[in-house]
């Protein structure tokens, strides 16, 4: 049960977080339905690519990586990667976007810390309720889903996701 809330937190945070993903539950229950034009306006052609590499790099639960969830090796490299494409990524988002880019790259920053602090041992991170709880916190954090649904309509609306 504590390795399946671990999990969740962190699966949740890749919801959250992932700049390619679409999150429609906040958009949806907000009654704000973006449309996605298909295309990638030129404008943000660069920052497009850089947030399409983030996505997947984050895709699965820890990465494009599943060996990570049970390699503290692995998943020292899949966090290392996701960290790297994020703070590359925040340095060319768009001005409209930046408080948004910040507020969900330091959710990240902050989460490879934990796992640092942990050396990316899941399980023994799953044994630890105050760690947990950290994970948790990050990844319920109002502000991060907040900052996701407006990102995630930019990218719907320049992006052609």
């Amino acid at each position: 049960m504590r390795a399946r809330v671990t999990g969740i937190a962190v699966a949740s945070l890749f919801l959250i977080a992932s700049c390619g993903g679409s999150s429609n539950s906040s958009t949806a229950s907000s009654g704000v339905v973006p449309t996605t034009t298909g295309k990638v306006n030129p404008m943000y052609a660069k920052f497009c690519a850089a947030s399409s590499s983030l996505n997947e790099a984050m895709s699965g639960p820890h990465g494009e990586n599943p060996a990570a969830i049970t390699d503290p090796n692995e998943m020292k490299i899949a966090w290392a990667k996701i960290t790297d494409l994020s703070i590359k990524l925040q340095t060319i988002t768009p001005k409209l976007l930046k408080k948004d880019a910040d507020t969900m790259i330091n959710s990240i920053v902050a989460m490879n810390k934990i796992f640092k602090e942990n050396k990316y041992e899941l399980l023994a991170i799953a044994k630890k309720p105050t760690v947990r709880d950290e994970l948790t916190k990050i990844a319920t954090d109002p502000e991060i889903t907040d900052a996701s649904t407006r990102f995630n309509t930019f990218l719907m609306q320049n992006c052609g996701v």
